[in-house]
């Protein structure tokens, strides 16, 4: 049977995301077959500086053992797995939603399905399974759908097949703000959720629960099972629950915050989620919570903030039992071993030498296996086995560096497969604003600045946000034109990309990603938005058809300012890298008049929304709506929900081009037309991830190594923020499998609805030929690289405010931004 994916989103002007289940969000990327690899890991305590020191030269003094890694791509068989178990006969067991379990009895070297007669009468119905949780003798928990499920799974095996078996709550109407509201919203109104559950025993008999859940809590959500075969039931709230052998169920424990993840350890109950500052511990037999405060400074030290657990499924940090009193912790930071109670906590696997570092590696869990051993499941059925090897150095004698002033993604990700096939080399990755961005841009270019002119600066720099021209002019960075040149085949990057930074014959500098700036609309008005004073008449001419609406997706003179200036801001400075004034002055210009189209008659309840809306993105983000790189986003949902008349901003990836072609498709929207935004600069992209060499590198032959991986296509069929610059990536992205896609092209449906109930949906269908072709050729016309400059930009922002607010002329702008950037300019 084909399954066509499908998201139910729930928009929200106040809360300014959108929140779903059952969407195959991590199934991309990791696609490469298992593959053993030697990554760096620490056996024991923190590394010592005097292990950081260790040269080849003094390699007696070498610390010795490490774990390495073996990789198994399951990606087959695994559609939606989040969780791997370990059964009292030593079995292995990875639970799927869509396919049958996977079962291992040789620790994770070999697997084989194995199908149940109830799962196989779940899925032959299309039931939409919420979660499931295997025991260790083979007991099966599932909690799913009824209203997505037209029969029960076997109701001559149940034990009790009265109506007992099914949840009866009224959808609660309450709206919440936070995520966990997002998710209520999302689950309980969109889908009308209502959530059963069945207990299967090992010999087939079923066992219906039967509970009763308060109005608060909504529905049961997670289902977990203890070592012993004990049942625990979590729900939308705050309350757990357990439920009996006979199915009963009675209020187990309330808590402050909803849980989304619950270890088990013999009788200690360790509870975390996406809104949690503390773990919290609870004694089961006590029935009183436990203090370990070594254990949550840990927490608080290397996962503030833990935010991305899909309601349980997939995890930032994931806790799971080890031997009596111990328990594992793993996420980005690595592995780490922790006695309940005890004064330290031990690093096992170092997160920046493994696969843990990769954030394409979305963990859904981990178990122990003998001999020290771990197995770990990530999303895209990737399963990583860690066996330690005594006779490999603890860390790699050679290092190189990285820097970039913002965690990056990609940058980690390279970084991860580089060390994978260079288990020889540690890179050391340095983030300039730290991991908490708790130091200034300016106190950490300075910083820098200081590093390079000692000699001590970093060999590869990711320069997104970086004075790019200064170093260029300062003699900072390598010319990359021979390593470009060489990458060939599947390798091979667009030839428009890699020119667009061409310098007197020079590349200092290539995006890893690129994002293009598009506008979508009716074609009435979007055939005259060629320029920017195009874009303000086709505004003001929208305006006089509709009084009170949004035109575009910006309430602040920022907001407007901010979605234009990546198609003028190139203009911005002359060829000699003085500032063009003239050209500033036109584009405020224009600007005003945009504002003012957009401002003139907009409903108080739109101005309203969007400021609540721009508070809970500083609450959750700390970065306001209006800030450039949020306001650039494209929100479909907005458009079809007619939150606004054009879409423009900047286009991200493959699939968000298919969404806006499908769009096209809908009824109402047939003469939508899209195009390329132009404004005062003409061929624009956005450059994301920058990546440059430094000149006076004593490893320039490694960093040239890792530069090809950041633009090669392993690591570019994975990206973050935008669009590979690799072709045979982005032909990748254009392939959808075959049995996710309908015999009308459809591969995955959205839909949702937003604040006041108007319901909102799109089928997006798979690229044809002729439309890939337009996206190949779009990107090989770019020739103008949109590359920020905060410094002149947020001095236009601060004073354009004025401007367009009509606080300040436009002579007084110009002059006030003038003097803001002199000295600056003047560098």
């Amino acid at each position: 049977m084909k399954r066509v994916f499908s998201i139910l989103i729930v928009f929200s002007l106040i809360a300014g995301m959108i929140a779903g289940c059952g969407s195959n969000t991590d199934s991309q990327g990791e696609k490469d077959a298992g593959r053993e690899t030697n990554v760096a890991t620490e056996n024991g305590n923190e590394k010592s500086d005097d292990q950081n020191d260790v040269t080849e030269e003094n390699n007696e003094n070498t610390a010795m053992g490490r774990y390495v890694e073996t990789a198994i791509d399951l990606s087959e068989y695994c559609v939606r797995s989040d969780m791997i178990n370990k059964r009292t006969d030593g079995a292995l067991v990875i639970q799927d939603y869509y396919n049958p379990m996977l079962i291992s009895k040789d620790n994770g070297e070999t697997w084989e399905q194995e199908d149940t007669e109830w799962f196989s009468k779940l899925m032959e119905n299309d039931t939409y399974i919420m979660d499931m949780a295997y025991g260790p003798d083979g007991t099966a928990v599932v909690l799913y759908d009824k209203n997505s499920d037209d029969d029960e799974p076997d109701s001559e095996n149940n034990e009790d097949s009265s109506d007992e078996d099914s949840l009866d709550n009224e959808n609660s109407e309450n709206e919440s703000e936070d995520s966990e509201g997002s998710e209520k919203a999302s689950e309980e109104d969109s889908y009308r959720l209502e959530s059963v559950g069945m207990i299967i025993k090992p010999d087939g008999t079923q066992t219906p629960i039967q509970i009763s859940v308060e109005e608060d809590d909504v529905y049961m959500r997670n289902v977990w099972m203890s070592g012993d075969g004990r049942i625990f039931v979590s729900t939308l709230g705050t309350n757990i629950y357990e439920v009996k052998e006979d199915g009963t169920a009675e209020k187990f424990l309330t808590i402050e915050v909803r849980p989304e993840l619950i270890a088990l350890q013999e009788n200690l109950m360790i509870i975390d989620g996406s809104k949690f500052g503390d773990l919290i511990l609870y004694d089961m037999e006590k029935k009183e919570r436990v203090e370990d405060q070594i254990l949550n400074d840990f927490v608080s030290e290397n996962y503030k903030e833990r935010d991305v657990y899909n309601g349980g499924e997939y995890f930032d940090l994931f806790i799971f039992p080890g031997e009596e009193g111990v328990i594992y912790i793993a996420g980005k930071k690595g592995l780490h071993r922790h006695v309940i109670g005890g004064s330290t906590v031990e690093q096992i696997i170092d997160g920046s030498l493994s696969c843990f570092n990769n954030p394409a590696y979305i963990l859904h869990g981990m178990v122990t296996l003998p001999d020290n051993e771990f197995i770990a499941l990530f999303g895209g059925g990737k399963v990583v086995r860690f066996t330690y090897n005594p006779d490999i150095p603890t860390v790699p004698n050679e290092r190189i560096k990285v820097y970039s002033l913002k965690d990056n993604d990609t940058a980690r990700q390279a970084i991860t497969i580089y060390q994978s096939n260079n288990p020889e080399v540690y890179v050391e990755y340095e983030i300039g604003l730290g991991e908490d961005n708790s130091i200034t841009r300016d106190d950490a270019l300075k910083k820098l600045n200081t590093q390079i002119m000692a000699g001590e600066g970093p060999d590869l720099f990711i320069l997104d946000d970086m004075p790019v021209d200064s170093y260029v002019n300062k003699g900072l960075l390598m010319d990359l034109s021979e390593c470009l040149s060489s990458l060939q085949g599947e390798n091979e990057i667009f030839e428009s990309v890699k020119n667009a930074f061409q310098k007197e014959d020079k590349i200092y500098m290539i995006p890893c990603e690129i994002q293009l700036p598009m506008v979508q609309g009716k074609e009435k008005y979007i055939s005259r938005m060629k320029d920017m004073e195009g874009i303000a008449d086709a505004l003001e001419d929208l305006r006089k058809e509709y009084t009170g609406d949004a035109l575009i997706d910006a309430c602040t003179e920022k907001g407007v300012m901010g979605i234009f200036s990546m198609v003028c801001a190139p203009s911005w400075k002359t060829e000699e890298g003085e500032l063009n004034k003239e050209a500033i002055e036109k584009f405020l210009l224009q600007c005003k008049r945009i504002y003012d189209a957009q401002m003139d008659g907009l409903s108080e309840k739109i101005i309203e929304d969007y400021k609540i809306s721009n508070e809970n993105m500083l609450a959750y983000y700390d970065m306001p709506r209006d800030t450039p790189e949020l306001v650039r986003g494209l929100n479909w949902f907005n458009y079809l929900a007619g939150e606004m008349k054009i879409l423009c901003g900047s286009l991200r990836s493959v699939d968000e081009f298919a969404e806006y072609r499908s769009v096209q498709r809908k009824k109402g929207y047939e003469d939508d037309v899209y195009l390329p935004l132009d404004g005062q600069s003409k061929n624009v992209f956005l450059p994301i991830n920058l990546v440059g060499i430094n000149a006076a590198s004593e490893s320039k032959e490694r960093a040239q190594e890792l530069l090809k991986v950041l633009l090669g296509k392993e690591n570019q069929s994975y990206l973050f923020k935008g669009m590979p610059v690799n072709k045979a990536a982005l032909e990748e992205a254009f392939l959808k499998e075959e049995e996710h896609v309908s015999e009308d092209g459809v591969f995955m449906s959205i839909g949702g609805s937003d604040r006041d109930g108007i319901m909102v949906d799109l089928e997006v269908y798979v690229l044809d030929e002729g439309q890939r072709q337009e996206l190949r050729d779009w990107i090989e016309n770019v020739n103008t690289p949109y590359v920020t400059d905060t410094v002149l930009e947020e001095a236009v922002y601060r004073e354009g405010a004025g401007y367009l607010n009509g606080s300040q002329s436009l002579d007084e702008t110009i002059k006030a931004i003038e003097q803001s950037v002199a000295i600056y300019m003047a560098e």
